[in-house]
This record gives C-alpha cells, sequence and structure tokens, in this order.
C-alpha cells in the first residue's frame, strides 16, 4: 500500500503551498485564519493516514507512533527521529499559533509572539516536509523508477 504513502506526501505539498498562499494573505486577517486553520486541521488528517497508511504496509501491523518510538530506541540520531521531533514542534506551533493568532485578532495583542512563533513553525515544518520526503522516499521509489528497473 505505497500509494497511501504518495497521497499523504501529495497531501503535504498541497499544504505546504497552503502555508505559503495563507502567508502571502497575513495582512487580511480573517482571510489568514480560515487558510491556516484549515492547513492545521489537513495536516492532522495527514497524519491519520501516515498512521493508517504505516499499519497496512507493516507487516507486524505496527502503526508509525509504534515505529517512531521504536526508532529513538534503536538509533537515536536518525532522520526518522529528526522528522518526528520537528513534526511534533510543527504541531505545537500550529496551537500557539492558533491561540494567539485569535488573541491578536480580537485583542490587537501578542504580534511579537505570534511572529516568533511563525518563524519557528515555518522553519520547523519546512524541516518535516523535507524529512517526510526523504523518509518516505524507499516506499515510494517504484512509482518514479523506469520500467525496467521495477523488480
Amino acid at each position: 500500500m505505497s500509494f497511501l504513502v504518495v497521497v499523504a506526501l501529495a497531501i503535504n505539498v498541497l499544504v505546504v503551498g497552503g502555508l505559503a498562499y495563507g502567508l502571502s494573505r497575513r495582512r487580511e486577517a480573517a482571510i489568514h485564519m480560515k487558510i491556516m486553520t484549515t492547513c492545521f486541521v489537513v495536516d492532522l488528517l495527514n497524519v491519520i493516514l501516515v498512521e493508517v497508511a504505516a499499519r497496512v504496509t507493516n507487516e507486524e501491523s505496527q502503526g508509525a507512533v509504534e515505529q517512531g518510538l521504536k526508532s529513538f530506541w534503536n538509533d537515536p540520531v536518525s532522520v526518522l527521529n529528526f522528522h518526528i521531533a520537528v513534526s511534533v514542534i510543527s504541531i505545537v506551533c500550529y496551537i500557539i499559533a492558533i491561540r494567539v493568532g485569535r488573541r491578536l485578532f480580537r485583542t490587537g495583542e501578542g504580534r511579537g509572539l505570534h511572529r516568533k512563533n511563525a518563524l519557528v513553525f515555518i522553519v520547523t515544518r519546512l524541516a518535516s516536509f523535507v524529512t517526510s520526503i526523504m523518509v518516505s522516499w524507499p516506499k515510494i521509489r517504484p512509482y518514479f523508477a523506469p520500467l525496467d528497473e521495477i523488480p
């Protein structure tokens, strides 16, 4: 079921594009908030898709969470562990952005915190995006290999 992995990566590309569009509309608060919140919801749904894809593709029926926890014990310094760390930080930054952004919208307070959080979020979300491709590449490579190289 590597097809689910390809779908998850395609959704990831759309979310990153949506985040870029949302960032470009930051001066229009109502539109910016709707786009960024939608990206958050789609990102969370994508995490669920990754969990399902991991359970379907793994012989031991382990989900992505179990595989990630096992990875931390077996190989503390790996691309997968870095991906997990920046992904968790991104989710935390999403939550902070929503809370502080709503307060900024209502009261005008918290712009500095919102900007600092946005900077951390952008860096970690882009790192998550790049490492998701790196982690998924062995599973999706057959979709991009020339026909004579497919086993």
